[in-house]
């Protein structure tokens, strides 16, 4: 049993006898078969492109809606970089307040498109699957709705429209696409009857990497062919936007999917979280990208702060329900914006799956994080009557519901959960699986260059993961530089058969491992540059001691 999982598996029980056993190990284990081009074919396409064609021929009204996080916004982005580059300018966008309207679309929003800004056409990103009412209202106005979704469809809410959702492709591969995908997809078949500059591909592509990356959706062959690009395209960009949001995060030639992930994507998610997203938008296509960035820094730090008083405080309300199969916990000023993050913090210490929402007056708003096996959306649909709004992914999703119903929801959360439980207990079992045990000879900086190679890792195609064994020569604890109190732990081990190594566990102190003269740890592989010295850089996941 691990210090955090109580299960480890290998997925190959086999030892690499080199890098390049290693790396086919690594493809084999993820079941990952790379494709040379993307071939969507025409499914869902045609009526779309033909509706949008014609609009933009007439010079009719369109108008964007998209969600308002990375995928969202990335989506839309995408969309007005296009009319840019086509010459289009009768368009207009809009964003909803997630405080205000929530998530999805709202019958006011449309109305404000049809009346105010005398929309002809609209073009949903990354939301409207479940818009039955809003694409209802829209017909009656002869209004034309297109809906360019990804998530789970609900038959009994699906909108009469035209429809655009990777889920009913015939191919799995092509099902996984996030919102900024399809979007990409759609502008790729319309494209064809413009001319659009390579550079405005490019930076179009670094955007749909970026929601790639930070809406998790699973790298499979088609969503890595398409976060490659992207963060490539991203690291091409000379757009002032995009060249200025690299230079905020610190990132130059190195950059790669991690620095998406944990620092760009975080940056332009925390306005939304926080504010409004329409500041993301407004900064992406004015190109003037300055006040967003300080604003987005400020926004970042400020969702660091409310996001740890909240898994605190849920922390203390999860430990008074040791036996519940879920969690469904809520709290007076818990952010709505901020508590998806924290809900997944907690699913993943107690290993649970959790929702967490802003108890308020009359309705609650709150996101669902799962465990893996477990998902969140049929167990929100097992009780679906009670909610008054709900969507999402297996993984993930967001809700809304009357405090009136806070009981019953919870009452049907945990009777579904009980039900997978007793057919499936083993998904309650907290466990790791890693690729491989690498012999010490294998632990070297060649390691780290022969996984870059198969970047980008992400959900679906899981950074490596290894299982090494040695002597502990030396444990320190490092300091926070604010409190001066342990924060980080790092570890000096001699594995077997080779040379001296350090495991670092960032934000882990851990004190037992002072008195352990031998353990197996967990890591990961890579690399880091120091005073202009690249060395192998292994980051501790999990140990246990060995007798």
């Amino acid at each position: 049993m691990g210090h955090k999982f109580h299960k480890w598996s290998a997925h190959q029980a086999e030892r690499p006898r080199n890098l390049a056993d290693i790396s086919q190990i690594i493809q084999k284990n993820r079941q990952f078969s790379p494709i040379d081009q993307l071939q969507y074919g025409d499914y869902g396409l045609l009526d779309a492109v033909a509706v949008i064609s014609e609009a933009i021929r007439q010079g009719k009204r369109i108008a964007l809606y998209a969600d308002y996080d990375v995928d969202g916004t990335m989506s839309c982005v995408s969309w007005i970089w296009f009319f840019e580059a086509i010459g289009f300018t009768n368009f207009t966008w809009y964003i909803p307040c997630r405080f205000e309207e929530g998530y999805g679309l709202n019958i006011q929003a449309v109305q404000h498109l049809i009346d105010d800004e005398k929309a002809d056409v609209i073009i949903t990103m990354d939301t409207g699957i479940t818009a039955n009412r809003e694409a209802a209202y829209c017909k009656e106005r002869g209004v034309v709705f297109v809906c360019t979704d990804h998530h789970k469809i609900q038959p009994e809410k699906m909108p009469d429209c035209i429809i655009l959702n990777p889920k009913m492709h015939p191919s799995p591969e092509y099902q996984e696409l996030c919102g900024a995908g399809i979007t990409f997809v759609l502008l790729r078949k319309i494209a064809q009857q413009y001319t659009v500059s390579a550079q405005a591909w490019n930076d179009i592509l670094a955007l749909v990497g970026m929601a790639t990356i930070c809406d998790v959706v699973p790298l499979n062959g088609v969503n890595h062919k398409l976060a490659n690009m992207g963060v490539r395209s991203l690291l091409k960009s000379e757009r002032k936007v995009l060249r200025r949001l690299k230079e905020a995060c610190a990132l130059d030639k190195g950059l790669d999917e991690k620095d998406v992930g944990f620092r760009i994507g975080p940056r332009i998610n925390a306005v939304g979280r926080l504010h409004h997203a329409r500041e993301v938008i407004h900064a992406f296509i004015q190109n003037e990208p300055e006040a967003l960035v300080g604003f987005m820094d400020t926004c970042n730090e400020e969702r660091k702060l409310i996001q740890n008083r909240i898994v605190r405080e849920a922390q203390v309300q999860a430990r008074q329900h040791p036996d519940l199969p879920v969690l469904f916990l809520g709290s007076e000023g818990w952010h709505t914006g901020v508590v998806g993050i924290a809900a997944s913090k907690i699913a993943e210490g107690f290993w649970r799956p959790t929702w967490l929402f802003e108890r308020q007056e009359e309705v609650c708003k709150g996101s669902a994080r799962s465990i893996p096996g477990f998902d969140v959306t049929d167990a929100m649909s097992a009780a679906g009557h009670l909610f008054e709004k709900f969507g999402g992914h297996r993984a993930a999703g967001g809700f809304t519901f009357k405090r009136e119903n806070e009981a019953a929801i919870r009452a049907a959360l945990i009777q579904y959960a009980d039900q997978i439980k007793a057919i499936q207990p083993d998904i309650w079992t907290s466990k790791v699986h890693f690729d491989c045990e690498v012999p010490g000879h294998l632990l070297h900086l060649d390691l780290a260059y022969e996984l870059e190679h198969m970047k980008p890792f992400g959900h679906g195609f899981e950074e490596p993961l290894f299982c090494m064994e040695g002597e502990i020569k030396n444990v320190r604890f490092l300091q926070d530089r604010a409190t001066g109190e342990p924060k980080h732990t790092s570890v000096m081990v001699i594995p077997d058969g080779g040379a001296m190594q350090k495991i670092m566990f960032f934000h882990d102190v851990i004190e037992d491992l002072e008195f352990v003269k031998r353990a197996r740890f967990l890591v990961y592989a890579g690399k880091n540059t120091f005073r202009g010295q690249t060395s192998l850089s292994l980051m501790g996941k999990d140990w246990e001691p060995v007798p």
